[in-house]
């Protein structure tokens, strides 16, 4: 209970947060329903297929599903923590490891470009307090350090309630629209190298 107190009454401005990977062996240690989500796993009516699994199965779906990830791209999945105490979950990866992209209008995203498919705080009272720009900002300090090209997803219009993000979000960070053909359309940032500086002597 004391844990939870700390946490309501932290200054997330004055708090230092980091992303740690995720891997199969702790995918354990991911909060709430992001541990037994395979919404991006999967394609057609989501409803339906969650409906035909067990707990268990969907659990070792996603968990064989991280293995796959870990192995074709390195390390996709990632819990945010403010100050040791878990907030958010990340997921990104090649397109082609996301079987729901096929389900939307506006897809699919460029050959060349990381798909950010979750960038969710699902602590709720930690939520519109910057701690989503702070997320954002290490994805892209990662995937620039790994010589990416671009990043794209899903926003939505309109709404708040989604585990990507809503529109306003990314413009607001320099992403733009490349196709808008329904309620979510496929955003992109193009990722400049940070200039490096050389001393003159």
């Amino acid at each position: 209970m004391l844990i939870y107190l700390v946490f309501i009454y932290l200054s997330p401005g004055d708090s230092m947060l980091k992303l740690e990977p995720v891997k199969p062996e702790t995918l354990n240690l991911v909060r709430g329903s992001c541990r037994f989500c395979l919404y991006w796993q999967t394609s057609g009516d989501y409803m339906e297929v969650m409906e035909n699994l067990s707990r268990y199965k969907v659990y070792e779906t996603k968990r064989e599903w991280c293995k796959e990830a870990l192995n074709k791209f390195g390390d996709c999945c990632f819990l945010a923590y403010l100050s040791n105490i878990p907030v958010g979950f990340v997921q990104y990866g090649y397109p082609q490891l996301f079987k729901r992209i096929k389900d939307y209008d506006s897809g699919p995203p460029s050959d060349d470009a990381v798909f950010l498919a979750c960038l969710y705080i699902f602590r709720k009272e930690m939520r519109r307090k910057g701690i989503g720009t702070r997320m954002l900002k290490k994805v892209l300090e990662n995937l620039r350090e790994r010589r990416f090209k671009a990043v794209e997803t899903f926003a939505r219009k309109g709404s708040e309630n989604n585990p990507s993000g809503p529109l306003e979000f990314y413009l607001k960070h320099g992403f733009q629209i490349v196709s808008d053909k329904d309620d979510f359309p496929l955003v992109r940032l193009e990722l400049k190298p940070k200039k490096r500086f050389r001393l003159l002597r």
